[in-house]
């Protein structure tokens, strides 16, 4: 069989005659033709997200595909203004405004699907690395890295409310570390319930998470115990995230903070198609929490680069 498109692999989670044809049919069986054979609709993928959920579910049956989690990216060009010394363990050498900055986020399924197709359980990890590549004085160090595996429920529950659609809810355990010891180990647990819910090319997800609580430590270097107990005060309990995508060009917005302490982030992005996967990448963030490292110092970064697998 010849390479469908993106959305007909979509649409192939939601039309069983597809599934059929792409594990029985002929090989030599073209785009066109299998379009007539199953009687396509591409209006079935009424929405960005929609059209996304519906790829994720013919890829996750593959073996050798692993699903983008969050979006994938890497930017060359990273510039803080606002470096946080404090952080920086490779003393006397000084930390240079400009790094490099990217992200690997992957899931994959571990149960089959429950309740009529629609839950089923994932794992996911996400790393975040922060590379001091262009600093020769320091050996280029990788600066700072956040490790995020995580457990998590996925359900589509098919609601609608007026033109919007609800497609997905979501429960998961989360721990996130800097892999660091001492003075600079930053780690917390969370718990995590989000939903995610569209409308064309509009999409909005909002999550609210339980931190896990540690017992504090006995003294600054002890291994065990809370490394960072105000975190929440800078990271809060929650995050809303909006996106729009239009004519394949995606912008977003995440913000996330404490109400009670009036600190929080906020990060933007805007990406658009290059050449066959690849596409430019945009990234803006301002406030506390970029990284564990620096979650409580303000960041002020502009970024640019490369994208590989977008919000949507």
């Amino acid at each position: 069989m010849s390479t469908t498109s993106w959305l007909l692999l979509a649409l192939t989670a939601s039309n069983p005659c597809i599934d059929e044809q792409l594990k029985s049919g002929s090989n030599d069986t073209t785009l066109e033709e299998l379009r007539a054979i199953c009687q396509v609709d591409e209006s079935e993928a009424s929405t960005s997200v929609e059209e996304r959920v519906l790829a994720e579910d013919v890829a996750s049956e593959e073996r050798f595909v692993l699903n983008a989690h969050y979006n994938n990216y890497i930017l060359p060009v990273s510039y803080n203004n606002r470096p946080n010394e404090a952080g920086w363990q490779y003393q006397p050498e000084s930390m240079d405004n400009l790094e490099v900055k990217f992200q690997l986020s992957v899931k994959v399924p571990v149960t089959p699907t429950w309740f009529s197709g629609k839950g089923r359980v994932f794992v996911a990890y996400t790393n975040q690395s922060w590379w001091q590549a262009y600093n020769k004085d320091a050996s280029a160090p990788f600066r700072e890295t956040n490790h995020m595996p995580e457990l998590i429920y996925f359900h589509r529950p098919g609601w609608e409310w007026g033109n919007w659609q609800v497609n997905s809810l979501s429960f998961a355990f989360n721990h996130q570390s800097n892999g660091q010891s001492g003075t600079q180990s930053r780690s917390w647990n969370r718990l995590i319930g989000g939903i995610a819910a569209s409308r064309g090319d509009w999409a909005i997800g909002a999550q609210v998470w339980h931190r896990l609580k540690e017992d504090p430590k006995e003294y600054p270097d002890d291994p065990r115990g809370d490394d960072n107990p105000d975190i929440t005060d800078y990271m809060g309990h929650g995050e809303l995230l909006f996106l729009h995508k239009r004519e394949n060009r995606n912008l977003s917005l995440r913000l996330r903070g404490n109400l009670n302490t009036g600190k929080g982030g906020a990060e933007a992005g805007w990406s658009f198609p290059l050449m066959a996967k690849l596409r430019g990448f945009v990234q803006v963030y301002y406030g506390y929490g970029e990284s564990l490292i620096d979650y409580n110092v303000k960041t002020e970064r502009v970024s640019i680069g490369f994208e590989f697998t977008p919000w949507l």
